[in-house]
């Protein structure tokens, strides 16, 4: 595709007395919040384009803004190291100052909000990246001393890590109590200006200075750059809902969007002056960006690079659902989740995918009766395949399995499985995983999987009854049927079923593997534990068979504690086992 090049933005957002330091965009779709360096916020009404309120606190001018994921706290830091948490009384779309904080010695930079909203990170240029608790305002653990200026922080979508830009450093963190430091690296050759993560957390973007205008990746399993930098373009980037774009602000008075997968620009945007802030609207159709011109311009997602909607083929992917609730869903933020859908409907009373994708997380929290509720209305306004499922999941929860067999008529077998599995059915279920296997036009991934898992869970049963037998056959049934997906990603293939279940998936060979062992263990079938151990080192690539080698110590534990009375599994000589 060639580059395109724009000069008028669809729309202009002017209002500010001085530059545009901050953007971020709500989850509601409706509502943009503004910094300057005039000391004042704006709330600007995303339809009408008008500001609906000046929110004044600062003394200073403001650098940062952050925006929870349930779009209910705001956090705005200027440069005299104050920050400042503002609440929305949702009635009333009112936002009032919650606390006030002198944060930092140095002016403030940057903010993050953790994705559960709990605790607020700031960066500043004294060096330093403080963690706040949202709902006390009092510092949490102790602060993160860092390399330099402290430029950007940004948690992964897990919330587990946490990356901090400095002008010396990229250096990673544990984001709990501890503040581990994972890892650091020189990222670009002078000043690390921007970050942001991939929705599915296993890559970071990181936007260099002038001295370094170029956008590089880094792979999140091991912290080496990924590809060659994208050069020609610097200072903050930010990146589309569905993880496809890449947009990026720079002083040279442009904006960009590049595709990720490629790396190549696909369009740029003309700006009246330097550009100082960029962002996606939620929906991804539009890019906000903000400089030294006082204003926000609107620019156009070019509708050809826009990524396919999922909702225009349910089939493919089970939830039409966006990808920020999405990402709640997998991480068990299931409240975001809950009030981000709760928003989808009080915008459009008619959606019948959001009701059905909340009458999912309704299910995920065993709310039946609500789950019903919202299912039956997703039916009764649209009739639909996610609609259906819904129903039959709320039905199966609340034990009217013929109602909810009814409703799963239209739909994968493999759900039906699953719940007539979460109902305490479990031989009818497991006939149904056999009946979806033996079909004609069946897909034997899926069926494996949906297989490998239940298995694992009524091996799991098995052995909280004692009946270690039972739980051998069961967790032998999940190895075998593992050997179809041990080397495949069926965390990322099946995602659906991480988000309506919550299901782990990226260690399910492993754990089926594991598993075996103990009950092998504690059913006296000590050479066959032996024997399994070794299968599952040989069937293993790399990573994983580290994760099996540093489990030998646990395994050697539940060894001592059998009746065997001498140690079968050395370390030593299964560490060297290479046959």
């Amino acid at each position: 595709m060639s580059q395109l090049t724009y000069t008028t933005p669809n729309r202009q957002f002017k209002d500010h007395e001085s530059a545009v330091t901050a953007v971020a965009v709500f989850p509601d779709r409706q509502h943009m919040i503004t910094g300057s360096k005039d000391k004042m916020l704006r709330l600007w009404d995303l339809k009408t384009g008008v500001v609906l309120k000046k929110m004044a606190g600062h003394s200073n001018e403001v650098w940062a803004l952050a925006v929870s994921l349930d779009g209910q706290l705001l956090a705005s830091g200027d440069c005299s190291g104050e920050v400042i948490t503002w609440t929305c009384h949702r009635e009333s779309l009112a936002w009032v100052t919650q606390a006030s904080i002198k944060a930092h010695s140095g002016l403030i930079y940057t903010l993050d909000f953790s994705p559960d909203g709990t605790v607020l990170a700031t960066g500043s240029n004294d060096f330093t990246t403080k963690l706040w608790n949202t709902k006390t305002g009092l510092l949490q653990g102790h602060q993160i001393t860092c390399s330099g200026s402290v430029r950007c922080v940004r948690y992964s979508p897990s919330g587990v890590l946490l990356a901090i830009a400095t002008d010396s450093n990229i250096e990673i963190y544990h984001a709990d109590t501890t503040r581990q430091c994972i890892t650091k690296f020189k990222g670009h050759t002078q000043y690390n200006i921007s970050l942001v993560w991939t929705p599915d957390g296993t890559r970071l973007i990181s936007a260099g200075s002038s001295k370094d205008p170029s956008i590089r990746e880094w792979d999140a399993s091991t912290w080496q750059q990924v590809g060659d930098p994208w050069t020609g373009h610097a200072k903050a980037v930010a990146i589309h809902p569905t993880g496809t774009l890449i947009a990026s602000a720079s002083y040279d008075n442009h904006v960009r969007l590049w595709s990720l997968l490629d790396r190549k620009t696909i369009a740029i945007f003309a700006c009246s002056s330097a550009m100082r802030c960029v962002t996606f609207s939620m929906d991804g159709k539009h890019i906000f960006s903000g400089g030294n011109d006082k204003q926000v311009s609107e620019w156009a997602v070019p509708e050809d690079v826009l990524p396919k909607d999922p909702r225009k083929d349910e089939a493919k992917k089970i939830l039409a659902i966006e990808m920020t609730i999405r990402n709640a869903c997998i991480t068990g933020d299931l409240t975001t989740a809950e009030q981000l859908l709760t928003q989808e409907i009080d915008i459009d009373a008619n959606s019948h995918i959001s009701y059905a994708n909340r009458s999912f997380v309704m299910a995920r929290q065993l709310d039946w009766d609500r789950a019903l509720h919202d299912a039956s209305k997703s039916v009764a306004i649209q009739p639909s395949f996610s609609g259906y499922i819904s129903k039959g999941f709320a039905l199966c929860g609340k034990q009217q399995i013929r109602e909810a067999m009814t409703e799963f008529d239209l739909a994968f077998t493999g759900f039906q499985a699953i719940a007539l599995f979460n109902a305490n059915s479990h031989e009818e279920a497991m006939r149904f995983v056999q009946e979806l296997a033996s079909r004609p036009n069946a897909n034997p991934l899926a069926s494996r999987v949906v297989e490998a898992y239940l298995r694992v869970q009524l091996g799991i049963i098995a052995m909280a009854s004692a009946l270690y037998k039972d739980a051998v056959d069961h967790f032998t049934a999940a190895v075998n049927a593992g050997a179809f997906f041990s080397k495949s990603d069926i965390h990322s293939m099946y995602e659906d079923f991480v988000v309506l279940f919550g299901w782990d998936l990226k260690s399910l060979w492993q754990i089926a593997n594991q598993q075996r062992c103990h009950a092998l263990i504690r059913g006296g079938q000590f050479g066959a534990a032996l024997e399994s151990y070794r299968y599952m080192i040989d069937m293993s690539d790399e990573p994983t068979k580290a994760i099996f080698l540093a489990w030998i110590p646990a395994l050697n534990e539940e060894w001592r504690n059998s009746t065997l009375p001498l140690e079968i599994l050395p370390s030593h000589r299964v560490a060297g086992h290479t046959s």
